[in-house]
């Protein structure tokens, strides 16, 4: 079972879970636990609360944030300093979870969409991911007679900042937006210089947030997309484009082109702009 498709393990849910084991020294069996945040309200039978957590638990277990001996649930986080967002972060873009888990892949193909064409919270998604990919990644999980996957995939990409919902019309819509995904790893790609190379940049954002460009998981989306879809070389894509403008826009960072630089190009709906160097301007 994967994150995408154990749909009632919500992110929110997970971490409150790991959140409590990192600070408490009491035991708690499962039991204990359903009470605790599934609290009976006369409506939910205790059949369909213990459903409702059975996934949680199975995630947090996939992720290795915890484990179960005799049905006492214990945490196996070492460093409770680290956010569990971090924590959970960096297993889903870890090599041997992607191995077995196809959320690192479908945040990657989200990130190629433009965004200016945001996808419908009730959309069948599955039919855009198989005109996007081969048929090496078919579906990435996102399969189902209805939107439930995607919408819970939906929420996950939101956590980890790498999506925003927004609503025209009265509809509801996903965007591709890593804007928060990158901003949280800038005071530490910025931590001994100030200004970088865009590719020096890019290079070590990858290296935390793989789904992105110059990233191994990226790099396998990208090997798999259909012909015609592919960016040129040097060209981000529209979502990281935006994404940097808005870093920009909020005087988080600056985008600098020197005429003697190596320099990429960065999509800004109609036109594009020529960065050649990142100053980091702090937070």
């Amino acid at each position: 079972m994967s994150i995408i498709s154990s749909v009632t393990a919500e992110p929110i849910r997970v971490e409150m879970l790991i959140d409590y084991l990192k600070t408490t020294t009491r035991q708690h069996s499962k039991q204990d636990l359903d009470f605790m945040f599934s609290p009976p309200n006369g409506k939910q039978n205790e059949e369909s609360k213990t459903s409702t957590f059975k996934d949680v638990y199975t995630v947090a277990e996939s992720l290795g944030l915890i484990r179960i001996e005799d049905d006492v649930v214990k945490s196996n986080i070492l460093n409770k300093k680290t956010s569990t967002l971090k924590h959970i972060k960096n297993i889903i873009f870890a090599k041997e979870f992607v191995q077995k888990d196809s959320m690192a892949l479908a945040i990657s193909w989200l990130q190629t969409q433009r965004s200016i064409k945001p996808l419908h919270w009730s959309a069948k998604i599955i039919d855009v991911v198989n005109s996007d990919l081969n048929d090496k990644y078919d579906g990435l999980d996102l399969t189902g007679t209805d939107a439930t996957r995607w919408r819970h995939f939906g929420y996950w990409c939101i956590y980890l900042g790498f999506a925003t919902k927004v609503s025209i019309d009265g509809n509801i819509y996903i965007c591709p937006d890593p804007t928060e995904a990158i901003n949280n790893e800038l005071n530490d790609i910025f931590s001994t210089r100030k200004e970088l190379k865009i590719k020096e940049f890019l290079v070590s954002l990858s290296s935390t947030l793989p789904v992105l460009e110059e990233g191994v998981i990226r790099k396998k989306i990208n090997d798999s997309i259909r012909e015609g879809l592919q960016l040129p070389e040097n060209v981000l894509s529209l979502a990281t484009s935006l994404a940097l403008l808005r870093l920009a826009h909020r005087k988080v960072i600056k985008l600098i082109h020197k005429s003697d630089a190596d320099s990429v190009s960065i999509q800004d709906n109609d036109s594009n702009h020529i960065v050649s160097h990142i100053e980091y301007l702090g937070n």
